[in-house]
């Protein structure tokens, strides 16, 4: 359970990936919003940044938003798997992708729960993942 998403999710969020400039405002961006939305501090988001596993249910409510926001996750919290598999296409071939979202696109007991875990597994397998275009 070392493993986390570095956005957001997530990545989250996300520092792993060399992003541009204009990702990166608008990473913040987005991360700032949500973490109106959940309470988070800014202390948890940098620890994430870092690749630091935080299991803390402000976080989890964090990356659901920033899921929402970047199209990963519908509104109802549900995983919105085609538009997963596009941006994981930026960092896998399709056949990487389609084993990534087997694996990790896990329907878990709350939404926060779920877009927690989808993201921690796909930073498990791809680090450089980025839902930010």
């Amino acid at each position: 359970m070392k493993l986390l998403l570095c956005f957001a999710f997530a990545a989250i969020v996300i520092g792993a990936q060399a992003l541009t400039d204009e990702q990166i405002q608008k990473r913040n961006k987005i991360s700032k919003e949500c973490q109106q939305v959940s309470g988070v501090s800014q202390e948890t988001i940098d620890k994430v940044r870092t690749g630091v596993l935080v299991d803390d249910p402000k976080m989890k409510k964090h990356v659901l938003c920033f899921s929402k926001k970047t199209g990963v996750a519908t509104e109802a919290g549900d995983t919105n798997v085609e538009v997963l598999k596009a941006k994981l296409k930026h960092v896998a071939s399709d056949e990487e992708v389609d084993k990534i979202v087997q694996k990790c696109v896990v329907k878990k007991a709350t939404p926060e729960e779920t877009a927690y875990d989808t993201f921690k597994c796909i930073y498990d397998s791809k680090p450089d993942f980025s839902p930010i275009d």
